[in-house]
């Protein structure tokens, strides 16, 4: 961990001296065993960027937000297919962009982390030791193994270290999810329910949802200038709409599967959505389940393909004709 910091500062600090403007990637948090994104804009900033088990925001997203600066981004394997998607869409401009690939050993869990090691102890250093994370602290050594303690799609990711870069930053990392995985378990599960069952399931689900659409700000498929749930109010009305706006559970189903549906073959699986739902709804088990129909349906999508739900081919099973 210390190694990759050293090298993502020194490589931030050269960057700046070759006409970099802006440097997307990670900061301590202001809490024990966090991280946060970080955008340093001068050389002199640079110090600050760290990489750590605790950095799994994926910060394609944010590149949108500087769309003619000459920018850096530190991708872990499950995010390069996000600056790629974003790319592919037009809504970058890949000669702007320097990708920096880090290896990624696994995100820990902060919560089972924290209630793990001493509460007035101080962390000092993390090392990665293949299959457990080597946590020094005030009061000791603590060793953590990573079956207990990675986030839940971490222990079937199969991309952690990022293809793609301009950069990769040390060596690969060995992979850290669990041999024959099967990724759409909990979806085959759900999905062998009878319908009643299965409609039980997704409303107890979605009748959680504030609609604070903090799953669309986050998605990096969610890349419309103009999302289609505002296309029909007005700008002058839209910030009335977005406070006022009714919560119910028809309205809640409405958003969340026409959002699946738009973001349907071009999910990354980053699982951004998850993190930042403040009722955590699990709302990768609809994306896989779309992305498992989408691979039984039409296959692997080509690489020069933008999204099988936004192209035709003569090809297509077409079963209701």
């Amino acid at each position: 961990m210390k190694e990759i910091t050293e090298m993502l500062q020194q490589v931030a600090a050269r960057l700046f001296n070759e006409g970099l403007e802006m440097f997307i990637g990670y900061e301590s948090g202001s809490v024990p065993a966090k991280a946060r994104p970080y955008f340093a804009a001068v050389q002199g900033e640079t110090a600050a960027l760290v990489f750590n088990p605790f950095c799994e925001h994926n910060l394609a997203k944010y590149l949108v937000r500087f769309p003619n600066a000459k920018t850096a981004v530190v991708v872990k394997g499950c995010d390069a297919g996000a600056v790629e998607r974003l790319v592919k869409e037009r809504n970058l401009d890949r000669t702007r962009i320097t990708v920096i690939g880090v290896p990624c050993g696994g995100m820990l869990a902060r919560e089972r982390v924290l209630a793990e090691l001493p509460q007035d102890g101080k962390i000092t250093a993390i090392t990665d030791r293949r299959d457990a994370f080597v946590f020094q602290t005030s009061k000791g050594e603590h060793v953590l193994e990573k079956k207990a303690f990675l986030l839940a799609k971490c222990l079937i990711c199969t991309q952690n270290n990022p293809t793609g870069v301009d950069l990769m930053l040390g060596k690969e990392a060995p992979p850290v999810g669990e041999t024959g995985k099967d990724p759409y378990a909990r979806v085959k599960e759900i999905s062998a329910l009878d319908p009643p069952a299965r409609a039980a399931f997704w409303d107890r689900l979605m009748d959680r949802c504030l609609r604070c659409y903090a799953c669309r700000e986050v998605c990096p498929a969610c890349s419309c200038t103009e999302c289609c749930f505002e296309q029909a109010v007005p700008g002058w009305q839209q910030g009335a709409i977005w406070l006022s706006k009714a919560v119910t559970l028809p309205d809640n189903l409405h958003y969340h599967v026409i959002r699946a549906f738009h973001v349907a073959g071009r999910c990354t699986g980053c699982g951004e959505c998850e993190r930042v739902c403040p009722v955590r709804i699990p709302l990768m088990l609809l994306n896989r389940k779309l992305a498992g129909d989408i691979d039984e349906l039409y296959g692997p999508t080509p690489p020069d393909v933008p999204s099988v739900l936004c192209t035709y081919a003569t090809g297509d099973r077409d079963e209701f004709t």
